[in-house]
């Protein structure tokens, strides 16, 4: 969940949303378990990523490679999403079309996802205030990402679609210290 989307994918995730939801609910899924199978393969497998993103590879290559790769039981929508992936040169970046994929469903379903980090680990009450007022502020049903990371000395980061709320004391003290190294020299008298 740590991925950070990429816009143009995020368009190209979006069109292949409209196209499979009209299937309902299971064709999101399949699809969506396709994309997660290739950014499976993509992601532990070093020698396919070069390959995808090499200049010296031809689009027609990269093609029949990615069609091996995504197999004969891939969805003919899925397919020819990745196809114009290719097509358009953008071939190293079909590892992040899962990602992309899952965020324009979790937005049309109502749902998100927060990533939260804290400085200790939320206990139960804190969690279901977090969530209810991350619900309360966007209308969409939220589920929490979370992490700790003592570093923050105290408080929370919250990452939610492309916006960050970063409450975290070690933010304060850092924004405390910019505002003092930027104070003039005398400006107490």
């Amino acid at each position: 969940m740590a991925d950070v989307v990429n816009p143009v994918l995020l368009r190209y995730a979006t069109a292949l949303y409209q196209l499979v939801s009209a299937g309902g609910a299971g064709a999101v899924a399949t699809a969506g378990g396709q994309l997660d199978a290739l950014a499976h393969n993509v992601a532990h497998n070093e020698e396919l990523r070069i390959h995808l993103a090499s200049p010296r590879l031809g689009r027609e290559s990269k093609r029949r490679l990615l069609s091996h790769v995504l197999g004969a039981q891939t969805g003919d929508a899925v397919r020819r999403t990745v196809m114009l992936l290719v097509d358009k040169g953008r071939a190293s970046e079909v590892g992040g079309l899962a990602a992309s994929f899952h965020t324009v469903a979790r937005k049309a379903e109502g749902r998100e996802t927060a990533r939260v980090t804290s400085a200790t680990a939320l206990d139960d009450g804190q969690r279901a205030q977090l969530v209810a007022e991350l619900q309360r502020l966007t209308g969409l049903t939220i589920t929490l990402d979370e992490s700790v990371d003592p570093a923050l000395i105290g408080g929370l980061r919250v990452v939610l679609g492309s916006k960050m709320i970063d409450g975290s004391l070690a933010r304060r003290l850092a924004a405390l210290g910019e505002n003092l190294f930027r104070a003039p020299v005398g400006a107490g008298r």
